[in-house]
């Protein structure tokens, strides 16, 4: 059976009823999902069913950040890496060329997103999707610089013109190009 069309616009996104929700909620959403259906929540990992996991479901049911502690070889990766099973299979995005990162096609945060929507009728405005496999990224933390984190401002990009306070003068880090995923930081010292 072929996979159900999905919208390609803001106009048929809106149309499908499509709901936008903070990562939170849908991790949370979804952990409620498979609780109820008493699908397995962490494969693979095994012998933590008393002590970390009801800890884990706890942090995922509140809405938590978390922060995995332990000796080496503990699953802590695993455990981190595992929690991308909790997101939507695919979540739509605006798909316009210079796009700095997945913006939420009813909430977009960067410049370039909100003029081109406010600038263009609902058809003309195209969707993606991102994939919950590709929503997560990871950085070891030895070596990492603040700008591979959170960004900085590219030379190039001002020696062309651009003014240092325009968003357009940044290379985003990891932690802006994960907008609406997953970011781990793995191995601190």
């Amino acid at each position: 059976m072929p996979a159900p069309s999905r919208p390609t616009n803001l106009h048929q996104l809106r149309e499908s009823g499509w709901v936008s929700k903070t990562v939170k909620q849908e991790i949370h959403d979804n952990f409620l999902r498979m609780l109820a259906s008493r699908e397995e929540l962490f494969p693979g990992i095994v012998g933590y069913e008393d002590t970390v996991l009801p800890e884990i479901n706890i942090a995922l049911l509140a809405g938590h950040d978390m922060l995995f502690l332990g000796e080496k070889g503990q699953a802590k990766s695993r455990l981190m890496r595992g929690l991308v099973r909790f997101l939507d299979e695919v979540i739509p995005f605006i798909d316009i060329k210079d796009a700095p990162f997945h913006d939420d096609p009813y909430r977009p945060i960067s410049r370039i997103c909100r003029e081109f929507v406010a600038e263009h009728i609902e058809e003309e405005v195209p969707i993606g999707w991102w994939r919950r496999e590709d929503r997560y990224a990871e950085r070891l933390s030895p070596g990492t610089k603040f700008a591979d984190i959170i960004g900085e401002i590219d030379p190039a990009k001002l020696a062309g013109g651009v003014s240092m306070s325009a968003e357009e003068a940044l290379h985003f880090g990891l932690i802006p190009r994960m907008h609406r995923g997953i970011f781990a930081m793995n191995e601190l010292p």
